[in-house]
């Protein structure tokens, strides 16, 4: 068996997290979004993210809570919907 067989085996062994579930977003305000996961019962981790007319990313803290949390754009407003990503 090569190095690269025994790397696969070994990837495969190891338990993969599923992404939690139950996730929603809304914009509050123009300015202010919010977000959460409501099932982390398989795993992972979420976090929200926004994009401000100014030209700003934000992302929360990766979050392991079914808590809510939220982001607000500095200057200017959000363009779209908040949104999680998940891990």
């Amino acid at each position: 068996m090569g190095v690269g067989s025994a790397l696969a085996v070994g990837l495969m062994a190891t338990p993969a997290q599923a992404a939690p579930t139950g996730c929603w977003t809304e914009k509050t305000t123009p300015s202010f979004g919010r977000g959460a996961c409501n099932n982390l019962s398989g795993g992972g981790m979420w976090r929200l993210g926004i994009r401000c007319t100014d030209g700003d990313w934000k992302w929360s803290a990766w979050k392991r809570v079914t808590t809510p949390t939220s982001l607000r754009c500095d200057a200017g407003t959000i363009i779209g919907n908040p949104w999680i990503d998940t891990a």
